[in-house]
């Protein structure tokens, strides 16, 4: 229950609540008995078929789960064996064609090269072959370009590498002296530094005589492209320079030996990282399990989106290639599974053996089953939750306590007919007492907003019946109260407005008598008496303005109406207010264009607008100003007036249009009745219109009367 406005104390509750509530207490004890009992008899039985099969169930899928991972590592190992195999095919290609005198090159070719300010030397336009960038860390002369000549032999083979499998991204081949060429091809030099030392990057120095001692084909940990194509792996081999006898070097592998010339260059086909999510690993697993794959020093290689938040890392998307053309760009150490302590479960599985299972903890209870990739030495791991593993036992378990539950549905629409029972009680129970306070209260509201209430009420109990007649005698005597003081208003006003007129009358003609002036302390005295008398009168005035409208007297005609001649009018019908701030200015904006008609009564605005315009004025700035604009808005002819006076504070602007109310101003210097903005919004009421302000203090209001078109 809410507690009451101010007081503390809890409202009571609605009558049919409270019968509904005592029903629901009645019958609660034993519904929680009998239900109690069979929930607990539910979940006995089907716990203990749970733990029977879940336990043969997750034996089962941990196996099965390890035979996948060992089978799609063998997968995985022949695809990648397969881009060895092309690696170290292309790397013999790639001794010969630099071995072998290109015998000159056709001028069309020769056409799509051209050097940069700073040296460079690369390919300016795709001729549907590899780019070739030489760098300006050499110079690029005679023997240099001979040498791109000689390579451009490869361009064949690279195209048919790349389009062998979906995996490849792109093919390479770098040199000693930072010969970079690459299919396929893209703008070099908008990617590549003009100073590029290719030799200091991985993907060339893991193949050098001190990584690659063998000289076979290795593949590198996942770097950051710095040709643009985002994280990759490569799978690189080295191409060395023509042996003792003259012979290319074309042999790469164990079989090559130590002997032969230096190092020539690197040949490397690339597979991006999204490739391997998208392709490699989309394994097919029951449940929510996926695939990852895992380099020889335990840095995530491969990630598809569902583990992302088991391991606490994202895929790598976002990457800055101004680093990665300067200097070696790899994964951070978050994705180092072994650096990682709330990794170490998973970290410690994939170190002791080659391939296994084990339950880990990722935040929730997982499966986790691995494999070697033989050639790279890659891990592939597969993990699943334990919940999806023992889904079949849930399932079962569901199953076994259908029964259970069709005959807890049973005692549910039991109760479920039974409550409906108690309400339907509790309703009809309330309807003969809750109902009729209702409606009395919604007549104590219609006597107290000044309206009354029709005898003939009959109530079904006596005391309710008691209440509701002498509600009806109260509203009656309300109404001839309410009926004598407006007459009485009424009456009073009239009379004294003779009185009123002759003051101010004659006080402005002893105030401005020719003959015999006053002296300046008697025409002080007398334009006080003129000023008292002003104010009375518009108290008078605005008395018999509001009794005329709460009686329903006064008379309105709607019609199609021109504005404009209507704001003249009021504004030279406006009489000055001897009370009111000196020097203030009353000026009209005139619309640009015609304005539409309004739907109206030509005399209720006149006396709207002249009771804003004398608002403006009254609560102005001595040298003030107050603006007349007509604006359309919302479908509706709006009329603003706009003062530069005191404003209205936030706090007193609930209470701005209630007859009488001053904000305040009762003891100050600013006369007035407050009643002339109540006397506007009712007379707005009483044509369809609407009169609204915006006001802050300290900076002028302005009062808005929007009426209907025609």
């Amino acid at each position: 229950m809410r507690k009451g406005a101010g007081t503390g104390v809890e409202d009571p509750p609605p009558l049919t609540r409270w019968l509904w509530q005592s029903y629901l207490r009645a019958a609660l004890v034993p519904l929680l008995l009998i239900e109690l009992t069979f929930v607990a008899l539910y979940w006995g039985t089907s716990r203990f078929v749970y733990d029977r099969s879940a336990g043969a169930i997750s034996e089962i899928s941990t196996e099965a789960l390890t035979a996948a991972a060992r089978r799609e590592g063998e997968i995985i190992a022949r695809r990648l064996e397969t881009i060895g195999a092309m690696t170290r095919i292309y790397a013999g290609e790639a001794a010969r064609a630099l071995a072998t005198p290109s015998g000159g090159v056709a001028p069309e070719e020769a056409a799509r090269y051209a050097y940069t300010p700073d040296g460079v030397f690369y390919s300016t336009v795709d001729a549907g072959g590899s780019a070739v960038f030489y760098s300006g860390i050499v110079p690029v002369g005679p023997a240099e370009r001979e040498k791109v000549w000689r390579s451009a032999r490869l361009d064949p083979i690279m195209r048919s590498i790349a389009d062998s499998d979906p995996l490849i991204q792109q093919v390479y081949l770098n040199t000693h002296d930072s010969l970079n060429r690459i299919y396929p091809w893209f703008d070099v030099l908008a990617i590549y530094p003009p100073k590029m030392d290719i030799p200091s990057y991985n993907f060339y120095y893991e193949a050098d005589a001190t990584h690659n001692p063998k000289r076979g084909v290795v593949w590198t940990d996942s770097y950051l492209d710095p040709a643009g194509s985002g994280w990759m792996v490569s799978a690189i081999a080295p191409v060395y320079g023509a042996v003792a006898d003259g012979s290319a070097g074309t042999e790469v592998g164990a079989e090559a030996g130590a002997g032969g010339a230096g190092l020539e260059g690197v040949v490397g086909i690339d597979v991006t990282l999204g490739s391997i999510v998208a392709d490699v690993l989309d394994i097919e697993l029951d449940g929510d399990g996926y695939a990852i794959l895992v380099s020889r020093d335990g840095t995530i290689l491969a990630l598809p989106p569902e583990g992302e938040g088991d391991l606490g890392v994202s895929v790598l998307s976002d990457h800055s290639y101004s680093e990665a053309i300067l200097q070696d760009t790899f994964k951070p150490d978050s994705f180092n599974m072994y650096r990682r302590a709330e990794l170490f479960a998973v970290a410690d599985a994939l170190q002791s053996a080659p391939e296994g299972n084990r339950r880990v903890d990722l935040g929730r209870p997982m499966i986790a089953a691995w494999a070697t990739i033989a050639g790279p030495q890659w891990k592939l791991m597969l993990l699943t939750s334990e919940e999806s593993v023992l889904s079949g036992a849930a399932r079962l378990r569901e199953q076994l306590g259908l029964v259970s539950q069709g005959m807890l549905a049973i005692l549910v629409l039991f109760y479920a007919g039974f409550f409906l029972f108690l309400w339907r009680r509790s309703v009809a129970m309330s309807d003969r007492v809750a109902a009729p306070l209702a409606e009395i209260e919604r007549n104590m509201g219609q006597i107290a907003a000044g309206g009354s209430v029709p005898a003939g009420h009959r109530y079904a109990v006596a005391e309710v019946q008691r209440v509701g007649d002498h509600l009806v005698t109260m509203g009656e005597k309300l109404q001839a109260a309410s009926r004598a003081k407006a007459n009485f208003l009424s009456a009073m006003s009239h009379e004294f407005r003779t009185p009123l007129n002759a003051i101010i009358g004659y006080s402005d003609l002893l105030a401005s008598a020719p003959v015999e002036p006053l002296s300046d302390e008697d025409r002080r005295q007398v334009q006080a008496i003129h000023a008292a008398g002003w104010q009375l009168l518009q108290l008078v005035d605005g008395v018999i303005e509001l009794s005329r409208i709460e009686q329903g007297e006064v008379a309105h005609n709607l019609q199609p109406l021109d504005l404009m001649p209507l704001l003249r009018q009021a504004m030279a019908e406006l009489r000055p207010d001897p009370a009111a701030p000196g020097g203030v200015v009353v000026e009209m904006e005139e619309p640009p264009s015609p304005l539409p008609k309004v739907r109206a009564d030509a005399e209720v605005i006149r006396r709207i607008a002249t009771h804003l315009m004398a608002n403006g004025v009254k609560y102005n700035r001595p040298g003030g100003r107050v603006t007349v604009r007509p604006v359309l808005a919302g479908g509706r002819l709006c009329v603003e007036v706009q003062d530069t006076g005191i404003g209205i504070p936030a706090a007193m602007q609930p209470r701005l249009f209630t007859p009488f109310d001053r904000l305040g101003q009762e003891n100050g210097s600013i006369g007035g009745t407050g009643i002339g903005l109540a006397i506007c919004r009712r007379l707005a009421e009483l044509i369809g219109a609407e009169v609204g302000f915006v006001s802050r203090a300290g900076e002028g209001s302005t009062f808005t009367l929007c009426l209907p078109l025609a």
